[in-house]
């Protein structure tokens, strides 16, 4: 039967490699959960919650909105104003956050530049002409 100081070892010891392995991983994802949850605490006070549950699920799903876009939007600041992504995460994940239920608006300024775009993509257009003007 092994000592329990044997065994006090070995766990720290894979406590010791776990840490090591995987917490440069670990790092990042930490700094973007407790940004974005800071940023997510702009709507919860904006907003008037009728129960808990209805405030948690705010809280909820603006975290993990950022959660989700952090990475691609601070590539993004990274690729367009320089700043190095390590840098970028904790203050995008910070503002998409605290963005909460205004992502209708982008979208849809999303939408409207991608259809200028692509108007613009398919040339100009010829006006329609009448039977009269011929």
């Amino acid at each position: 039967m092994a000592e329990p100081a044997t065994a006090a070892s070995a766990g720290v010891s894979l406590t010791v490699l776990a840490v090591a392995i995987f917490g440069p991983l670990a790092g990042p994802w930490a700094l973007i959960a407790c940004a974005a949850l800071a940023g997510a605490m702009w709507p919860l006070s904006a907003s008037t919650t009728a129960t808990r549950m209805e405030g948690a699920w705010l809280l909820a799903r603006c975290t993990l909105t950022a959660l989700f876009l952090t990475g691609v939007l601070a590539t993004l600041v990274e690729r367009y104003l320089g700043v190095p992504v390590n840098e970028g995460l904790a203050p995008v994940a910070l503002l998409i956050g605290a963005m909460g239920n205004g992502w209708r608006p982008v979208f849809a300024a999303l939408g409207a530049a991608l259809a200028v775009v692509a108007g613009r993509a398919a040339g100009p257009q010829q006006p329609a002409r009448n039977e009269e003007q011929k």
